[in-house]
C-alpha cells in the first residue's frame, strides 16, 4: 500500500473505518480490506457481516454415570423398545403417502447493486504514455512519476464518469451521495501528488495541466451532483452544465474514448461566422 493511501486511513476514525468494513457491498474489496487491516492494527476487530460466533456449549455438570444409572438405562431402552414394537404390531398398514407437492423452480429477480466497478485502469494508463514523444518516454524518472500520476487521475476519473453517467441515466440510487463521498476520497491520492513540481517534457507537462484542470471540476461536480439529483436539476445547472463540458474536452487531449462508455470524449467546436 502506498504512504498516500496509508494516510488516508490513519486520519479516517474508529467509526468511519467500521462503516467501510461493515458495509463491503458500498465498497471496493480493496477499500474495505484496507479499512479492516487498520482497524486491527487499531486493537479493533470488526464484524463479519452475515457471521455470527455461537460460543462451544458448557459441559453439563454433576457426577459422571455410574454402573446402576448405566444398567437403568439400558432396561429403560429395552423396555420402551418393545412397547414401540408391539403398538406398531397392533396398528393397521398405513396408506400409501400421498405424493409430496411439487414444488415450482425459485424465481430469480434482479437486484440493483451499489459498489462501483472497476475499469481497466492499467490499459487507459499504457495508451495515454503511448501518445507521448519518443524523447519524453526515454527520460526513466519522469516516465516513471507520469505513469503514477495517470493511474491515479484514471482510478478516481473512472468512478467520477461512472457516478456522472448513473446520474444522467436516471439510475442514481439512495446511496448515490455516499458512493460520491467515496469517490472525492478517492481523488485525494491525485490531490497528494498533484501538489509537488515535476520536470517533464512538454508534451507530458502539457497533459498534467489537464488532468489538473479535469481532476479539480470532476471534483467540484461530484461535490454538487447529489443535492441536484432530485428532478434532474443537475441538468440545468449552468455552473455544472458548463464544468462537465470543460471535463470532456480536457480529457480529449488525454485518451480518444472513455474508459467507461467507451464513448469518444466530446471536444467543443467553436464556429467562428464569417
Amino acid at each position: 500500500m502506498s504512504d498516500t493511501a496509508t494516510d488516508f486511513y490513519l486520519q479516517k476514525t474508529n467509526a468511519e473505518l467500521l462503516f467501510f468494513a461493515e458495509h463491503p457491498e458500498l465498497y471496493q474489496a480493496s477499500l474495505v480490506e484496507a479499512a479492516r487491516r487498520e482497524l486491527r492494527r487499531r486493537g479493533i476487530t470488526p464484524a463479519m457481516p452475515g457471521v455470527t460466533y455461537a460460543p462451544p456449549a458448557a459441559p453439563a455438570a454433576g457426577p459422571p454415570i455410574g454402573l446402576l444409572t448405566l444398567l437403568a438405562a439400558v432396561v429403560l431402552l429395552v423396555a420402551l423398545g418393545a412397547f414401540y414394537y408391539v403398538k406398531q404390531k397392533d396398528q393397521p398398514a398405513p396408506a400409501a403417502a400421498a405424493a409430496a407437492p411439487r414444488k415450482d423452480p425459485p424465481q430469480l429477480t434482479e437486484v440493483a447493486t451499489s459498489a462501483i466497478p472497476s475499469y481497466d485502469v492499467a490499459s487507459a494508463v499504457a495508451q495515454q504514455l503511448r501518445q507521448l514523444p519518443a524523447v519524453e518516454r526515454g527520460n526513466a524518472k519522469a516516465l516513471k512519476q507520469f505513469r503514477e500520476l495517470a493511474k491515479r487521475f484514471w482510478t478516481a476519473e473512472t468512478q467520477t464518469e461512472y457516478l456522472t453517467k448513473q446520474a444522467h441515466d436516471g439510475k442514481a440510487g439512495p446511496l448515490f451521495a455516499d458512493q460520491a463521498l467515496v469517490v472525492r476520497e478517492t481523488w485525494r491520492a491525485w490531490n497528494h501528488a498533484a501538489v509537488y513540481s515535476y520536470e517533464f517534457g512538454p508534451e507530458m507537462q502539457a497533459q498534467f495541466k489537464n488532468m489538473g484542470k479535469a481532476a479539480s471540476s470532476q471534483q467540484h461536480v461530484l461535490e454538487s451532483l447529489p443535492d441536484l439529483l432530485p428532478e434532474q436539476k443537475f441538468l440545468t445547472d449552468k455552473e455544472l452544465t458548463a464544468r462537465e463540458a470543460e471535463v470532456q474536452d480536457w480529457l480529449a487531449t488525454l485518451l480518444p474514448t472513455s474508459p467507461v462508455t467507451g464513448q469518444p470524449y466530446r471536444a467543443t467546436v467553436l464556429k467562428i461566422r464569417m
